[in-house]
Parts: structure tokens; sequence; C-alpha cells
């Protein structure tokens, strides 16, 4: 195998003949599937009359394991046959065979579908390929076990990128039961894989090619070896595609003209929110109309790194709108203060929602079975929103980043029932653009008390509302000291 050059990762697992179980953990697109037809053949070449057997999740990769065997022996110039003894194109009776005849005895490499029928036919090495994406993977793994077990001669392979967490090789990839190759994009760049951009086609870095992906959460998935989330992303793709409308403009760090003239010139009241932020995540203000019971974005305003007096400065014109109704803001920590002094300059415009205070349970959330009398507003406040979606009762402009942020809010329950809606955190914010959603949302249904959800028993809106206002002005004089001649 001198003639094949291998990087130091496939060499690893080439030259393991005698582990019982390796499992890879692989990046895609970095030699993954190379690796394994160059182990299956050096099994036929070095025990001849070998029979290796694959397993693929698929007819189009099981037919590209072929073709990689090919390959491998055209580089050691050995001969192969190759036969598809499918008796149809379906997959569940794929059939591919590869012959490779050493010292006259014929090894074969038998490339069929993966099922739990087929992992209990096989005899000899095993390879599975893209374990994670084989249905009933658990009922495959206990067809295969005892066959590999009764024979220390018989050695297997399982290589696939992550699929989630309710499959087999999630498992065999994080309970350190067998011994695990992990190869993420970033590291096989460090040893000469290239990455090109998708649309220059010029080499890029592994950093550029995840900031240009439209999915963060799958690009680590399928790049850098991480495994999405059991609960899954609250807002789906088909969700999101059936909201977005091209008649809204997004705006960054100041609003344009034309989004001024299309909120000016709206027909209907206008409802916004803020999330706030400082450092690092976005501060987004979407503005939508109220069309009956749906709520369209006419535009929205992105800020990064932006001082909180040029954000006042950016909610003035929006808030000086003759049909401006409602602005509801994230007053949870950074945001109480441009909250309250905002508040100040339109008291009868602006509402606050403190993010770590809990609410009644609302109907939608009790429908699905939930018995505690109260829930955090954020979950209150999110469920709100997937039924503005799922009822098709919202529209908005989307871009890649607005997309990627809607995307990243997941319902958690922890083992002792407790439900929150968590977020994950990168480059490209912490679901700002959710939260600006569902702030707005919020605006529109939170009426002049500024409370979209009941009060808890035996507390009325107007004792609320009381009750808020006179924590801010406990607040005023500790605020006035933090943001002295803020709103000057």
């Amino acid at each position: 195998m001198s003639l094949i050059k291998f990087r130091e990762y496939q060499k690893d697992i080439f030259y393991d003949r005698t582990t019982g179980v390796v499992v890879l953990h692989w990046s895609r697109q970095i030699g993954k599937s190379f690796t394994m037809a160059a182990w299956a053949v050096d099994r036929l070449l070095t025990r001849p009359g070998r029979l290796v057997t694959v397993l693929s999740n698929s007819r189009d990769n099981g037919g590209e394991f072929v073709l990689k065997c090919q390959e491998v022996c055209d580089m050691l110039g050995v001969a192969m046959e190759s036969v598809d003894l499918s008796p149809d194109i379906e997959y569940d009776n794929m059939r591919f065979e590869v012959t490779i005849t050493v010292k006259g005895r014929k090894g074969r490499i038998k490339v069929l579908a993966a099922n739990p029928r087929t992992a209990r036919g096989f005899s000899g090495d095993l390879i599975m390929d893209e374990f994670g994406f084989h249905e009933n993977s658990q009922a495959i793994w206990e067809a295969a076990e005892p066959i590999l077990s009764s024979n220390p001669d018989f050695l297997c392979r399982i290589a696939s990128t992550g699929n989630g967490t309710r499959n087999m090789f999630y498992r065999m990839a994080t309970e350190g039961i067998f011994k695990l190759s992990r190869v993420r994009r970033s590291d096989a760049y460090k040893m000469g894989v290239k990455i090109y951009d998708s649309n220059t086609r010029q080499p890029i870095t592994p950093d550029q090619a995840r900031a240009q992906s439209m999915d963060k959460a799958a690009y680590d998935q399928n790049y850098e070896c991480s495994f999405s989330s059991e609960a899954g992303a609250l807002l789906t793709h088909a969700l999101i595609n059936e909201a977005v409308w091209d008649g809204g403009i997004i705006c960054e760090q100041a609003w344009s003209e034309a989004a001024m003239d299309i909120m000016a010139n709206s027909k209907h009241k206008l409802y916004a929110g803020l999330d706030v932020a400082r450092n690092n995540d976005f501060s987004f203000i979407p503005v939508g109309e109220a069309d009956g019971d749906c709520m369209r974005v006419l535009a929205a305003l992105r800020m990064r790194d932006m001082r909180l007096p040029a954000q006042r400065d950016m909610l003035k014109p929006v808030l000086d709108l003759s049909n401006f109704e409602r602005l509801a803001v994230d007053m949870t920590g950074l945001g109480l203060g441009l909250f309250e002094f905002t508040e100040d300059l339109y008291p009868t415009k602006v509402v606050g929602v403190n993010f770590g205070t809990s609410v009644p349970v609302t109907k939608r959330i009790q429908a699905e079975g939930r018995k505690a009398p109260t829930v955090r507003i954020t979950e209150a406040m999110a469920m709100d929103m997937l039924g503005y979606y799922e009822d098709k009762r919202i529209k908005h402009p989307c871009d890649a980043i607005y997309r990627n942020d809607l995307r990243k809010p997941c319902r958690i329950t922890t083992s002792g029932g407790r439900v929150s809606i968590a977020a994950s955190r990168d480059e490209d914010g912490h679901a700002d653009h959710f939260w600006g959603n569902a702030l707005m949302i919020y605006a529109k249904n939170a009426g002049p008390a500024g409370l979209m959800f009941p009060p808890r028993p035996g507390k009325g809106k107007a004792s609320a509302a009381n009750r808020r206002r006179r924590k801010a002005s406990r607040n005023r004089r500790m605020l006035n000291k933090m943001f002295k001649g803020f709103y000057s």
C-alpha cells in the first residue's frame, strides 16, 4: 500500500488490523469512503479468499463504494472485477460484488442494503458505511454483533457523520465502549484537506466556510462532528419558508429611506419588538403591520456593537410615526436602562418584558398536557409565536443570518420536568431575530396595560401594571446615575 499516500488520520485506520471494532466519526468530504474501501481491499489482499460485507445506506452510496474500490485497485495495479447482482433497482435488493483473486483464491467485497436481514447473513469482516443514517440501526447492530463476537478474526469498521442522537451510531460515538476516531473538517484542513468557496471556487478556511453556511447547526454536524440536539429547533425550515416574503426590507445599523417610507405609508397599525444587545450579539428591531390577525414585517433593523444612545436614536423615528402603536422591549439586564428611558419619552407606546419572570400557563401549553400553573414568559412567548408560524399568520423578510437565528431556540425539558426555551450562541448572535419577532407579537397582543398574558389569580391587570411602574420608579435614581445624560 506504499503506492497510496494516506493522511495521518487515514493511516491510523488503514493500518489497524487488530482492533475488533473501530468507530469513525468523521467530517464529510475528507476521505472516509476511500479509507474504508482501501481497508476492504487490503483485507482481501492480505487474507486471500476473504469476505468483506459492506452495509450501505443507499444505492448511490453503495455504487460509490465500489468505485472507490476500483480506484484503490488501479493505484495498486491490482486486477478486480465488479458486478451488479441486484435483481432490480430497488434499494432493498441492492447487491454489488467486487472480486479480487490472490494466490488462486477469490476474495469478495459484497455491498448490500443496510437492514437486520443482511446483517445476519455475513461471515467475515463488516463495514457499516454512514451507519448514522441506517434505518433500524439498533436492530442491525443486534443482528451483527453475535457474528462478530463468534470469531476473533472478524473485524468491524463503523463510519458515519452525525445524524442526531436517536440512533445507535450516536451511542457508539459517545459512550466510550469502542475505539473512536473523530476527525473534524478543521482537523483535516490542518493536515492538507482543501476547502473551496461554493461560488468563487477559491480556497477558503473552515471558519470562512462556516460563516457562509446558511444553517450553522447542520454545518457543525456535517463537518465539525457535533450531534444535532434531540429537541430540535422550535421553528422548522418548512415553517420559516412559509413565512418569508420579498416585500420587506432588512437594514444594517441604520434605517434606510426606503424602510422609513414603507412603514410611514402603511395603512395598518405598526408594532415592533426590540431584543437588546451591546457587544457581540445583535440588537434587532422588526416592525410589523397588523393586518387583522396577521403580522407582516415591513422593515427590520439589525444593530451590532452599537452604543445604547445610538440605539435610542434608531428607535425615535419609528416611535414618532403617526401609525405606530406599540414597542415591546427586552428589559432583562442591559435592556432595562434602554426601556426605562424610552418609556419616559413614549409612555403609551412602550412596554417592557422581563425574560426572567413567570406567567400563568397558557391554553396552548395546557393543551400539550402541562400541569404546572405557571411557565416562564419566554416559553409562553415562543409558543405563541410558534402558533403564528403554524397558522401562517406571520410574514417577514429573511436572509441567512435571520433564518439561522430563527432556528436556534429549542424547547428543553430537564430531568426534573422543568421546561425552558434554550438557544445556542455563536458569532451570528443569540437568537436575537427570534426574540425580536416574539417581542413584536407580544407588542401586538399586549394591550394598553402592557400585559400579553393573563395576570396570576388574585392579581389584576391594573395592580400588575402598577407594580411594574413602582419597580421602575425604584430603579430610576440608580439608572439616572448610570445613564446620566442618556436622553438629554
